[in-house]
């Protein structure tokens, strides 16, 4: 029996095929995965967190901001002898939560570590899914998406520790959905066990709690204070107190070491890196990234502080904690999964509308007369693609993921605005 297809069997037939490039790439990733981290050379970014742990252990406290003492102890631990060096700039905090793993070899410690990524990363999506009631709906599409993640591959290729900031931001939602502002500081005070990360969520919280009337977002940023001193005060109880000059001197000498720390700018998704890549003079570069930083701070405060739903806001503070984070690798793009799922979430349950009508700016060209839904769907999909368009990056010198970011920051600032306006103007109605 034969007829024409129904308007649900187009629709799962045009996301089959918008779901090709997903398809491949799990395929490849997850083969390239298994494949190299087996048979590969052990040296990975796990190396710093590894030997910072050996450092605990032994509490030789004289080696851990010592660029050299710290390659002397990776020599003596790694397999085959290799000496390399990672310039320290973690928190006197972050070698006791490795600790632990000092007592394995640094092969059977890393495996470790990706073993409790995976677990962390797949408690941290089943968290949020559980919460997104449309996605309910979409289980196999949303384990696909999660699977395929390219900021999930780079974090496991580098074995690098980024799970611990997609704990925090998935706590702080999670809070702050449940209407716990405070523990949701918690959450957000715990990303500084890596500072860069922390610059974005820190100054739109403390903006926000300067404002009159403000109280949730007080006890947001108090919890905040409260869980980085804590941290720290751990850190000194262990190491002792002069350990926190010691820290604060190696944050000093960042600069210095900035480029060994960047070997693949590539890889890298802030503005500092944008306009970097573009090759302009180091000042105009530093002040076009300053210049940017603020215009997507201030958009992301006036987000926060609009009524409107809780995942359009939270996606627009995540957002902005990526553009703004001076040092942002691919792998620390994996704070942005909660935003992604939170907006395929909020989007797929929004009554269809034309993009005129909502983001008149962007309804230009062949997006004119188009569904908003649509569009919104294409450009939150186009972002979690993003880290792959790598190429562009390292041969035309263009990182295309913070424009596309800052697009998407932009069309949720349109939202809510008009959001804001839809309950004022009921408020004069009634």
């Amino acid at each position: 029996m034969t007829g024409e297809l129904t308007p649900a069997q187009h629709a799962r037939i045009r996301r089959q095929l918008a779901l090709i490039p997903v398809y491949i790439w799990v395929v490849y990733s997850w083969t390239h995965l298994l494949v190299r981290i087996p048979q590969d050379e052990p040296v990975r970014d796990f190396v710093h967190f590894y030997v910072q742990g050996v450092i605990a252990r032994d509490h030789d406290a004289a080696s851990l901001y010592d660029i050299n003492r710290m390659a002397d102890i990776a020599q003596r631990v790694l397999p085959g002898g290799q000496r390399v060096m990672y310039p320290p700039v973690y928190g006197p905090q972050v070698p006791l939560l490795f600790l632990p793993m000092a007592s394995l070899g640094y092969v059977a410690a890393r495996n470790l570590w990706v073993i409790i990524t995976i677990l962390i990363y797949a408690a941290a999506g089943y968290a949020l899914w559980r919460r997104c009631p449309r996605l309910r709906d979409q289980p196999w599409t949303t384990a696909l998406l999660l699977t395929a993640a390219p900021s999930l591959h780079y974090v496991l290729g580098f074995v690098q520790v980024s799970a611990l900031a997609l704990v925090c931001v998935t706590a702080a939602y999670l809070t702050l959905r449940g209407g716990h502002p405070f523990l949701a500081g918690l959450a957000f005070g715990s990303l500084a066990y890596k500072p860069p990360l922390a610059i974005g969520v820190a100054v739109v919280l403390a903006g926000a709690a300067l404002l009159p009337g403000r109280f949730d977002a007080r006890r947001t940023v108090a919890g905040a204070v409260i869980a980085a001193v804590v941290q720290l005060a751990i850190g000194a109880a262990y190491w002792g107190a002069s350990i926190l000059p010691d820290y604060a001197a190696a944050l000093t000498r960042v600069p210095d070491v900035a480029n060994a720390m960047e070997p693949n700018r590539f890889h890298m998704h802030s503005w500092r890196t944008f306009f970097d890549l573009l090759g302009l003079p180091a000042p105009i570069a530093l002040g076009a990234y300053a210049c940017a930083s603020v215009v997507t701070t201030i958009g992301a405060l006036v987000c926060w502080l609009r009524r409107g739903p809780l995942a359009l806001r939270y996606a627009a503070l995540l957002i902005a904690t990526v553009l703004v984070d001076p040092h942002l690798y691919a792998y620390d793009l994996l704070i942005l999964i909660p935003a992604f799922m939170l907006l395929w979430d909020w989007v797929a349950g929004e009554p269809d509308k034309r993009l005129d009508d909502v983001v008149p700016w962007l309804a230009v060209g062949p997006l004119r007369g188009r569904s908003f839904n649509t569009v919104f769907l294409w450009l939150v999909y186009i972002c979690y693609l993003s880290p792959l368009f790598v190429t562009v990056a390292d041969v035309a010198r263009l990182q295309l993921s913070p424009l596309l970011l800052a697009l998407l920051g932009a069309v949720i600032l349109t939202v809510l605005g008009r959001e804001r306006r839809g309950v004022r103007d009921m408020a004069l109605g009634g």
